[in-house]
This record gives structure tokens, C-alpha cells and sequence, in this order.
């Protein structure tokens, strides 16, 4: 056994052992914290008094709690937690004048001055992650600016429950696609795991990228876009504390699919406090909390076209046009010679009507406090004191004329606005009515009691309509987006068509940049071959690139009939059922057969525990292991180690929308990809 093999075993027993005294010593402190306090508690409720000698230790337990940091101490002993099985993942050597700094990196950070890991999300990790092979003049940032260094070592170690198996050391010769490639073999799919041994350049720069602009990644299917998308939370919160909280962001995700199936990467990276929710659950928390009295049936869709962008950006110049109206209003009441004494307030377009003229009611309320209390302190009859008496006559009457404008605007103006979009708020409102309603609502009064987030993550963006971006912009400070998504696996009507389109909807963003990730890294290079060809004849762009991962070539059937189909595909799922160390894909690419195809495996899987049924309302438990039965549009994001695909017929595709429909479900599959179809005049079991 080499000497550095051995170096490097003792490295990780001795940080293992280390992180798992730190969690000792946690944990205790916890305990004891928890029986003082139940110890405390239990005695003063068999005392049967909760008057002063309760509250007070309430009050007392309650400040010794924050400033214990509980919350952080728990986040503190899952990440410990971890690395006791894995301390760290690699290591760089950087020269640091004339000696050699070792720089372990795990998935959390570790100090003691001797036992030191670095958190991947800091700044001189990104050597590790930028630079493919030892070289002179790499550089990072810092908080001081950008260093320079010479990368004296790149290592990446396979460690296992704390014990080294062995290490690599990356060079020219190493191609580190092949150490990608091992860690995907590795996966079962059906769950979202971490990338953050395994992170390229080009998803560096985006988890990197500056969280204060638009960030638009347009990545094609397999690149991975969902996984960085939460890397790139991770990365936030450690790298912008003060600027952006977890539990003051946000993601976004088309339905609760998608939602429960990112949330079970939050742990893994240490974020547990992250809110994550649809467009909907958002449109009816806002109507909820800002009290908006509407009546709707958001089960229903709507016109497309109320949502479009084209129907956006009139609703935009009629909004702009009453922000100039109502600015043109207060100019003229300030501008009169009796109020004219009170002016010298400044319209901002970035709040809404109703806001301004609350900021110079404010402001006016105050004045006329202070001017009450003035009056108190003066003899009656004196000059001031009819001055004050005076100034408060026309600070009522102002107050008066300003808070008419406000109801106005909240009384006729939303209304009038909304009829003139076809939107009466008399009647039931549709999803896409209710969008518009609300967006037309909170852009004329403002935003209250809803949460403003500090940061959101949209995942397959190309599936938003235009108005839910703009409802979105509406609870997001300053246009913080992370947009995830790619337009060839577009499947919904109205949705984005070009990401030049969000530049026009989020008018709150100080700016925006893009990526393309153009690398599959779930699928074996046939199944992506396979699913490019699907595609190519209706359009060039954004095709992915494979990792020349191997595999199987993907399995055509066609039968004659519906049933033959069925009957085949249970047979095959037979050997699925059997085993346990994979997760498998059944997608209806005909909606029809759903139904069907889901009364057919209850009866034939006996392990319900299994059998996960993808409903667009309904938050799943994602398990490695699991059968997943879905329709086309609700197995969107996911991926599956082997996919069978019912009710396809490859030669009946007619358009590009078929063709998408195809490239998405067929692109669920990492490792085997059967497809199954119905053809009239075909040989039965025919194989392609």
C-alpha cells in the first residue's frame, strides 16, 4: 500500500473522528438544554400557576434560546452528521509565498487550526471546480480581491462511511469525465441527489453568478439545470448572509411535483428553512392576505391569450398611464396656493398609487400631530396659535382630498381596469383571470402583508406563462431571479417562447445574464442519441451533448392493438418489480391510457409501498426505489434509471409540439429506455 494512501487514510480517520466528538459535544449541549428547560417547566406546571413566575420563564427561555442559535445548532449537528461519514471530498495544494497550503474540501466546513475542512461554497474552492489540472496563475476571489496562486495538486477521494477506498490525482491524463460517469452509475434516480463533488465550469459560473440580477440558464435536457438551481441557493446563503436569507427565498416550481421533488435536495445542502411553492399557491396566499375580495375557480385555465405577453404589455402602458395620472393629481393638489406650504414630495413609479399617496399621508399625519402639539403649548390668542389652527385646517382638508384619491383608485380605478381586460370582479375568475386581476390589483395598491422575497429559483421556466412571471416580479425584491429551464421541452400553451421575453415582464430587475448548459449528464449516450433524432427535424438549437456514457440501446414495440400493448408492458414490468436498486418511469405519452395503465399495476405490483402516482396537486414522497406512473406533461424534471413509454408511435409524429412531447419523456431514462406503441398493419412485437 502506497505511503500517500496511507497519509490520506489517517487525514480522513482523524477529521471523521474529530467532526463525531464535535457532534458529541453538540448533542449534549442540546440535551441539556432541552431537560433544564422540561425539568423547569414540568415543576412549575405541577405548581398549578401560570401567572408571573411562568411567563417570566417563558420570556427567559425564549432569549437564552436565541441566543443559543438553536435553529443553527440543529443545522450544525446534520452537517456534522455528515461528515462523519464523509469528511471531505478533495483537495487542492496552493503555493502561498514559497510554501504549500492544503486545502481539503467538503460538502460543510470544519475548523479546529488542525482538522480543517473548507465549505465547497467557499471562494478558494472554486480553484478545485475552475481549474481541470495543476497549473501556474489560478485565481479566486476574496473579500480583500482577486489572488493569484500556482495549483500545486488537484486530489478527488471516494471515501465511504469514513474510510478512504481510494483517490485520484487529476491531471492531463485523468479525462474527469470519467469520474462523472462513475458517480452516475452509481445513481438509482427518482430522487435529487447533490452535485457537489461532480460540479463543472459552466455550472460554476451560474452558482456563482451575482444573486442581485436575472439569471437566465437555458440548459438542455439531463444538464443538471434543477440540481444547480439549488446549489446555487446553497451557494447564496453562505456567500451572501446579510443580503439574502433561506427563509426569506423562494422556489418556484410548475406544480407539486416538482416542488415536492426539489425540496429533497434542501437537506442534503444544508437548507432547511427555504420556502418553496407553485404559482398558485402564491396567487391564493395573495388574495388570502391582502384580502382581495374576489371569487374564483382556479381548477379552470382560461384564455390564453389574457395571459400573453402581447395582452402584458398594453395592461403595462394602462398602468404606466395611471401612475402619470395620478402623479400629475398630487402635483396639482401641491401645486395650489393653499397646500402649496405642505409639497415637496417626490412620486416614485417603483411603489404603487395607493402607496405613494400612504408615504405623503404619512408624512402629513405627523405634521399634523406635531402641529397639534405645538397648539397645546401656546396661549390661545396668540399669533402662532392661530397659525398652528390654521395649519391644521389645511392639513385636514389635504388629508381629506388625498385619502378620497387613495379610495378612489381602490374602489373604481381596480375595477375599471380589470373590465377593461375583459375582468369583472362580479363574476367567478378563471386561473388566468384571477392572475391578471391580482396582478392588476397589487400594481395599482400594493403589496402589505404578503411576504417580499429575497430571492426566488424558477424551475422549468419555459412552462411560466407571462403573467405568472409578472405576478411573480410583484413578491420578489428588485427582479433576484434564478430562471431555470429549456425551450425545447416547452409542452404548455402560452408559455415562454424566448428568454428575451423576461426583460420585458420583470421590469424590477436591475439587470440580467445568461448561460446555456448544452452537457446531458443523466443519460447514456444511445438514449441521447436517440432522443436528439426525435427532435432534430423541427429544430437545431439547444440539442444536447453526450457524455459517451454506454448503455443499452432504447427497445421499440408496436402491437396492434391497445390491450397487446398493455398486457406486453406488465410482463416486462414483472422483472422491474423484482428489484430493488433503481427507480422506474412509466410515462403515458397518450393521456388516454393513464387511467387504464394505473388500475392495471395496482393490480399487478403487491408492493403498494412502491407504487408512487404523479398528480399535479399532490406532493409525492420521492423514494430511489420507487415506480413512478405519470403522464407526459407531470413527468417533466424527473429522471428515472430504467422508463417504459406507453402509447408512442414514432412515425406519427406530425409536429413540434409531438416531437417535444417525445423528447421529454423519453429523455426521463438514464439507463434503459423501452418504448411501447400502437400501429394498425404492423407485425405484432415488431422490434426497431
Amino acid at each position: 500500500m502506497d505511503k500517500i494512501f496511507l497519509e490520506e487514510k489517517k487525514k480522513v480517520k482523524d477529521v471523521s473522528k474529530y467532526a463525531k466528538n464535535t457532534l458529541a459535544e453538540l448533542q449534549k449541549k442540546l440535551e441539556e438544554v432541552g431537560a433544564a428547560n422540561l425539568a423547569r417547566l414540568r415543576e412549575l406546571r405541577e405548581e398549578g400557576e401560570f401567572g408571573p413566575d411562568f411567563l417570566m420563564f417563558l420570556e427567559r427561555l425564549h432569549e437564552k434560546n436565541e441566543s443559543f442559535n438553536i435553529k443553527d445548532k440543529f443545522k450544525r449537528v446534520e452537517e456534522l452528521g455528515y461528515l462523519v461519514k464523509n469528511p471531505f471530498f478533495a483537495r487542492i495544494d496552493l503555493s502561498e509565498k514559497k510554501q504549500v497550503k492544503k486545502i481539503y474540501i467538503g460538502k460543510f466546513g470544519l475548523s479546529d487550526g488542525k482538522h480543517n475542512v473548507t465549505d465547497w461554497r467557499a471562494k478558494v474552492a472554486s480553484v478545485y471546480y475552475r481549474y481541470r489540472y495543476p497549473q501556474k496563475n489560478v485565481y479566486y476571489d476574496t473579500p480583500a480581491g482577486v489572488e493569484k496562486r500556482d495549483l500545486l495538486l488537484k486530489r478527488t477521494y471516494e471515501i465511504d462511511n469514513g474510510e478512504l477506498i481510494k483517490y485520484y490525482n487529476n491531471d492531463l491524463q485523468l479525462d474527469e469525465n470519467e469520474i462523472i460517469i462513475e458517480r452516475i452509475g452509481k445513481k438509482t434516480g427518482g430522487v435529487l441527489e447533490d452535485i457537489v463533488e461532480t460540479i463543472q465550469k459552466s455550472q460554476m459560473d451560474i452558482i456563482e453568478s451575482d444573486p442581485r440580477q436575472i439569471c437566465v440558464v437555458q440548459g438542455c435536457v439531463g444538464s443538471g439545470k434543477s440540481t444547480v438551481a439549488i446549489h446555487k441557493l446553497a451557494h447564496i446563503f453562505f456567500n451572501y448572509p446579510n443580503l439574502i436569507h433561506s427563509e426569506r427565498s423562494i422556489v418556484v416550481a410548475k406544480n407539486q411535483i416538482l416542488v415536492g421533488y426539489l425540496s429533497t435536495l434542501f437537506p442534503q445542502l444544508g437548507i432547511f428553512d427555504t420556502n418553496y411553492k407553485t404559482v398558485r399557491e402564491i396567487l391564493v396566499n395573495l388574495i388570502f392576505r391582502e384580502e382581495i375580495q374576489v371569487k374564483t375557480d382556479l381548477d379552470t385555465r382560461g384564455s390564453i391569450e389574457i395571459s400573453g405577453l402581447k395582452n402584458l404589455k398594453e395592461v403595462f402602458r394602462v398602468i404606466n398611464k395611471i401612475h402619470a395620472e395620478y402623479e400629475k393629481k398630487i402635483d396639482d393638489i401641491f401645486s395650489t396656493e393653499e397646500f402649496e406650504t405642505f409639497g415637496g414630495y417626490k412620486y416614485s413609479p417603483s411603489l404603487s398609487p395607493v402607496e405613494n399617496i400612504e408615504e405623503i399621508l404619512s408624512e402629513l399625519e405627523e405634521e399634523l400631530s406635531n402641529q397639534k402639539d405645538e397648539l397645546k403649548d401656546l396661549p390661545n390668542d396668540s399669533i402662532k396659535a392661530y397659525m398652528r389652527k390654521e395649519n391644521i385646517k389645511v392639513l385636514r382638508k389635504l388629508i381629506a382630498k388625498l385619502t378620497e384619491m387613495k379610495n378612489e383608485i381602490k374602489i373604481k380605478v381596480v375595477a375599471k381596469v380589470a373590465s377593461r381586460f375583459g375582468i369583472s370582479i362580479n363574476s367567478t375568475l378563471n386561473y388566468n383571470e384571477a392572475l391578471l386581476y391580482v396582478y392588476i390589483y397589487i400594481s395599482l395598491i400594493g403589496i402589505y402583508k404578503h411576504p417580499i422575497y429575497e430571492y426566488c429559483v424558477v424551475d422549468e421556466a419555459q412552462d411560466f406563462l407571462p403573467i405568472e412571471f409578472a405576478l411573480l416580479s410583484k413578491v420578489v425584491l428588485r427582479g433576484r431571479f434564478g430562471v431555470f429551464g429549456d425551450l425545447n421541452q416547452s409542452l404548455e400553451n402560452g408559455g415562454i417562447s424566448d428568454w428575451n421575453e423576461l426583460s420585458e415582464i420583470i421590469k424590477e430587475a436591475r439587470s440580467s445574464v445568461r448561460y446555456e448548459l448544452s452537457t446531458n449528464y443523466r443519460s447514456t449516450k444511445p438514449i441521447v442519441e436517440f432522443a436528439k433524432d426525435i427532435l432534430a427535424p423541427y429544430t437545431k438549437k439547444f440539442l444536447p451533448y453526450s457524455i459517451n456514457r454506454a448503455g443499452k440501446e432504447p427497445e421499440i414495440f408496436y402491437y396492434d392493438s391497445e390491450d397487446g400493448m398493455i398486457q406486453a408492458f406488465l410482463k416486462n414490468l414483472e422483472n422491474d418489480v423484482t428489484e430493488t436498486n433503481k427507480s422506474v418511469g412509466v410515462v403515458c405519452y397518450d393521456d388516454s391510457l393513464l387511467p387504464k395503465i394505473t388500475e392495471q399495476i395496482k393490480n399487478s405490483v403487491k408492493d403498494s409501498d412502491r407504487l408512487i402516482f404523479l398528480e399535479p396537486s399532490t406532493r409525492p414522497l420521492y423514494s430511489p426505489r420507487g415506480i413512478y406512473v405519470s403522464n407526459s406533461i407531470n413527468s417533466k424534471g424527473l429522471e428515472f434509471s430504467k422508463v417504459h413509454v406507453l402509447g408512442l408511435n414514432l412515425n406519427m409524429i406530425k409536429s413540434a409540439q409531438e416531437a417535444r412531447k417525445a423528447y421529454v419523456v423519453t429523455t426521463r431514462a438514464m439507463n434503459e429506455l423501452i418504448i411501447y406503441g400502437v400501429i394498425s398493419n404492423e407485425k405484432v412485437n415488431r422490434k426497431d
